[in-house]
This record gives C-alpha cells, structure tokens and sequence, in this order.
C-alpha cells in the first residue's frame, strides 16, 4: 500500500490538502493530482503541511541525484515537466486556491506556493519562504524562475534568485512574496477565509526589460563568484529572455537551463556537499531519543565564550556565563546583547524569542553549585597549564554523569585530561568564529574519551543545529591542521618575491572565500602564530613564515583588530594597492600544501574518510565547494588549479 503522502478533508466547503511528505517526488505528485481531481467541486482549496516547522522542503535531492548520476536527460525532462503541469495545474483551477505555509517553504515547495492565488504566511520563527536552488548549482525550474518576477517584480526576483534568499514572514509580506501574515493559531482560519472569496485574476506585473538591472547583476555575481559557478550566470540569462516570452515559453527556458546544469561537476560537487550536511544532521542517530542537554556552564567571557553562550542560549539552553571579573563578563555581555540585535535584525528571530533567549543566561564571576549543570564549555585562554587547572577546578563541583568540554582550537584533549578524576567525561567541542555564521563543530575524542561521550556530544552539536564531525585528538585536529602549513606557506612566499594581493587573488579565483593574508588578518596575527608555533614543531612546518607572522605581531600589526597586518583597515575595510604579479604558481603550491596534509590525516585516521575531511573544510573554512574539498578535488582534477 502506498504510503498516504497526502490527506485531505473538507471544512465549510473548502478542500484543504494536507501534506504529510516533506519532498516532492514522483508518489507525492501523484497523489496531490488525484487530490486535485476533486479541487473543482467546492469552493476552495487551502494547501498546507502536517509539519509545524516545513510547508514544504522541495524536490527530493535523492531522486535527483540517482537521475544525474545515471545521466538520463531525458528522465530529468519528466521530473522538470510533471512538476510544471501539477503547479500550473493549481494556478488554472477555477476555484480560488490558498497556500497555509508555516515553516519551511522551499525551493519546490516556494514554487507551488506561487503557483496558488494567495498565500498566507505564520509569523512562527521557522516560517522561511525562498528558491535556493542556487545553492546546489540548478535553477528553479518548476515555473519559479518565471511566476517569481512577474509577482514581486524583476529587481527583488533576481536578489531572491541569485541569492537563494530565503524570507522570514515579514520580509515576504513586504517583498509580496506573500498577501498576508498572521500568527500560527489563525492560520488555517485565515485560509479557508480566504479561500472562499472569488478568485483572483492572474494578472501579470509589466514591466519595460531594463538591461542596466541584469548588467548590474552579472557584475556582482562574478565579482563574488569569479564565473566559477554557471548557475547564476544563467539564472541572469533565463531571467533576462523570460520577460519577452510567454509563461509556456519561459518554462521550456527553465526546463533547458535545468538539464543542462544538474549534470555539471559544479551541480554533482554541491550536491554532494548536501548530502554530507544531512549525513552530518544524523550522524550517530539510533532509535533511541537523545535527552536534551537544558543546563550548561560556558568558561570564558572573551569573543568565543561569549558567541557560544548567545547561540546556546538562542537555541533553549539555559547558560551560566562565568569569568574571572566583572570588566571580562560586562565585555561579554555586551557582544551577546549585540548578536541578540543582529539577529532581530536580520529576522534570524523575532524580539519575544530574543527575549527569551537573553532570559535564559545568567553570569557570575564567583563559584556557584554545579550538581544541576550538564554540560560545561571552557573556552579560556590556549595555554594547556590554565586549562589544566580550570578544568580540575570545575569538575570538582560537577555530577558524574556531566560533560566537560573544550572549545581548543589544537591543544591536545589527552593532555588537558590529565589531573581530571573522570577522563573519559572530557570531549572537545570546538567551535569556530564567528559561531553564530560557522555551522561546523569538532567533536574531539581523547584516548580516555568514553564513547557515551562522544555520543552525547555530538547530539548536544545536533540540538542547537550545528553540524558535526567527530576527529581523533590530533595536533590541530583537522580544520586547523590543514589550514595552518597552506597560511604559513602562504606568508613564506613574500619572501619569493610574490605580494600579498596577488596571492590572495589567486586564492579566490581558485574559489576559496578570502585569500590567506585576508584570512590571517581576520583570525589574527597573533592567534595564527601561536597556534602556528603550538603545531610547528609536532607537524614538523618548516618554514620562515612563522618568523614572518612574528615580526608583524612585534611592529603591533596583529592584523583587522588592529587596523594594520598584511593590509591596512579604514573603518574595517581592507585598503588594497593593486595586483602585480600573477599568483597562479603559488596557488596551485598552496593548494598542494593542504592536499597533502589532508591525505596524511586520512592515512594517520584522525577522520573516519575522505568525505569527512573534504566536508570539514568546506564547512568550516569555505573551501570552494564547487571543487568539493580537497581530497575531491586532487582526485577529480588532472592540476591542482
């Protein structure tokens, strides 16, 4: 029997069609067609989820990925079509049709939407409506790359496209990417409200094609892409000729543009990407229901603490913050009320859930009971002495059953246990800055790690919708030991004669997000020394650009924070002096440089493969995705560049 993916009923003669799948494949549409056989014989129909926090999450990868790794264009087509013919199929019902979205409404899922005569959005936090097809190297190709711009207009269609913007409640409404807001109780009263009003005519936004619009848009796209991804380029394209053509024309456009890039290398690296993003979201999952960690401690009031306690205390956790002074806490403070501001800001949440949040910390400089903590983060200063002495400290006021954890960026988990009366309760949680932009964390297990631990931590990871990959306790782990020998090889290089912009250039149009004297300038000269010393003499780096790091850090140069290192900053923007060298020949050396030390963390299994490494990398450093890590890549590229 086939599994009922879709349910309908009848309220005050509206059909209302509940989705009971979050994807969209071949059964689904199937029995959403039958469903729609019926549409015509009441007033109305509403469209919504069973799924309180996804409307919709789009078409099924898995499905599409079994379609491009067979190579079969043709089946692609169908796919492309059936998708088509159902939405536009909604859109031409005679009878008015309302899409109840709270949660996520994405890319296929968005696109149904459009193809309806009204949309009602939740104001709940997880309401998310957008095509961020653009993001796995395609194009929306079931009628959004044509209905979105004659609904919002060509200016906001092609920010939403390029971008793969997706748009809390608020935002859609003022975009009209939806008619209506309401909060989450009204919402299927509002829609069978609206349901049974006449239907709207399906008139089409006019505009004049304003050449300047998609000029302006190819410029910004390959400054921030260096034509490496041709799927915005060609979004411009089917964009730019949709307006002169009918909608039947123009979604043949998308079927031809769909076909040809979702069998590019680009498509099959970023959707590879994707997969290990939902590997990662799984990893260690059993039957069982992981017991929620509610309380913790986060040691360390500096920019790492205090980024971790706001993004714990974002997601639900209760957090006490705790430092050795008041100067340290109010400093704190002060950057988790800012990310708090951000965040509203830019609809990351709304004020009553940042409210909630900031309710949920608390802050101390004293020594308080511990018995009801679950989970303490240290994330203090990297001096393993310190740590040693925090660490034995804290667990003296802990239950047995907590979690110490370490947010080190390369000191050794075996080594800071020692003292420790529980060893196999420490673990590493290495989180990444900033931690409120950065999706990847390190689980680092110790020799004495317990693999309840483990286990626990990585689902603590899951819970606060981090993604994580578990690594041996290693000098630098992983991220950091690939990325320190390609930085300081980097800055070795100034004294061959190449500059610093022509590296960096080179670097990012190899497709990494900065070069590497951008990116020391960011972390830190300092911090990039220190750790560079802490692995220089375990990795066996030889190199004078350690020494080249140390002289900088003694002029006072220490980088963005200080508005000069290998650039200078005027209100935080790197001034730049011009290209004169081209930096190929170092690129594709640096590039090396970190395939090298990748296959050796592989060999000495520091990671359990190849994709794990290639995953962290991109996760947690921008390694260009298209190329798909740098195992991926050294295996599916006859040069390295």
């Amino acid at each position: 029997m086939a599994k009922e993916c879709i349910t309908t009923e009848v309220k005050d003669n509206i059909l209302i069609i509940t989705f009971n799948s979050l994807a969209l494949n071949g059964e689904v549409f199937t029995q959403l067609n039958a469903a729609l056989d019926e549409a015509e014989a009441y007033k109305g129909v509403v469209i919504q989820s069973s799924n309180d926090k996804i409307f919709l999450a789009g078409a099924d990868l898995y499905e599409l990925d079994k379609i491009i790794k067979a190579g079969d264009k043709e089946l692609a087509r169908e796919v492309i079509q059936r998708g088509q013919d159902t939405f536009t199929r909604i859109e031409k019902l005679r009878v008015p049709v309302v899409a109840a979205i709270k949660g996520m409404a994405l890319g296929g899922g968005c696109e149904l939407a459009l193809a309806c005569d009204y949309r009602i959005a939740s104001s709940d936090k997880n309401t998310k409506i957008g095509l961020p097809e653009v993001n796995l190297g395609i194009l929306p190709a079931w009628g959004g790359t044509t209905r979105l711009p004659r609904l919002v207009g060509m200016k906001e269609a092609l920010t939403g496209i390029l971008a793969g913007k997706l748009y809390a409640a608020k935002p859609a409404l003022r975009a009209k990417l939806v008619n209506e807001v309401c909060h989450p109780e009204h919402l299927l009263t509002k829609a069978i409200a609206a349901a049974k009003k006449k239907k709207r005519s399906s008139k089409a936004r006019s505009w004049i094609p304003n050449a300047v619009l998609f000029n302006v848009a190819k410029k910004n796209v390959l400054k921030k892409t260096n034509g490496n991804y041709p799927a915005p380029l060609k979004i411009i394209e089917v964009l730019k000729e949709s307006i002169k053509v009918s909608p039947k024309e123009s979604f043949e456009m998308e079927q031809d543009a769909f076909i040809e890039l979702c069998f590019t290398d680009e498509c099959k690296s970023l959707l590879r990407i994707f997969f290990m993003q939902e590997t990662s979201k799984k990893l260690l999952a059993d039957k069982t229901k992981p017991q929620k960690i509610t309380n913790a401690m986060v040691v360390g009031a500096g920019t790492m603490g205090a980024g971790i306690a706001q993004w714990l205390t974002s997601r639900g956790v209760n957090v006490l913050l705790k430092d050795v002074n008041d100067e340290s806490i109010d400093r704190g403070l002060k950057q988790i009320g800012s990310l708090y501001v951000q965040g509203v800001r830019k609809y990351k949440f709304d004020r009553p859930a940042a409210r909630d949040g900031l309710t949920k910390l608390t802050s101390t400089t004293n020594d308080v009971p511990l018995n009801k903590t679950e989970l303490v983060i240290e994330a203090i200063v990297e001096k393993l002495d310190v740590k040693q002495k925090v660490l034995a400290e804290i667990e003296k006021g802990l239950s047995d059953d907590a979690i110490i954890a370490t947010n080190t960026s390369a000191l050794s988990i075996d080594d800071m246990a020692k003292g420790l009366k529980r060893p196999e309760r420490l673990v590493g949680i290495h989180f990444f800055n900033p931690v409120h932009q950065m999706k990847l964390v390190e689980v680092v297990k110790g020799k004495q790690t317990s693999k309840a631990t483990v286990k626990k931590a990585v689902q603590f990871v899951q819970q606060i919708s981090k993604l994580p990959v578990v690594v041996k306790d290693s000098p630098g782990f992983v991220v950091n030991r690939v990325l320190v020998p390609y930085l300081v090889k980097a800055a070795e290089k100034l004294s061959d004669g190449f500059d610093i912009e022509s590296i960096d250039k080179a670097m990012i149009d190899f497709g990494m997000p900065m070069g590497p004297f951008r990116l020391m300038d960011e972390i830190g000269l300092d911090v990039c020394y220190h750790v560079a010393k802490d692995l220089e003499e375990i990795l066996n780096i030889q190199s004078d650009g350690v020494n080249v790091l140390e002289k900088y850090i003694n002029s006072g140069e220490l980088g963005k924070k200080s508005n000069k290192g290998f650039y200078t900053y005027k209100k935080g923007k790197a001034v730049r002096n011009g290209t004169h060298i081209d930096g190929t020949p170092i690129a594709r050396l640096l590039v090396d440089e970190m395939v090298l030390e990748s296959k050796k963390i592989v060999k000495e299994n520091v990671v359990e493969d190849g994709d794990t490494l290639d995953f962290a990398m991109i996760m947690g450093t921008g390694w260009a995705p298209f190329r798909g890590g740098p195992l991926y890549h050294s295996k599916n590229s006859l040069t390295s560049v």
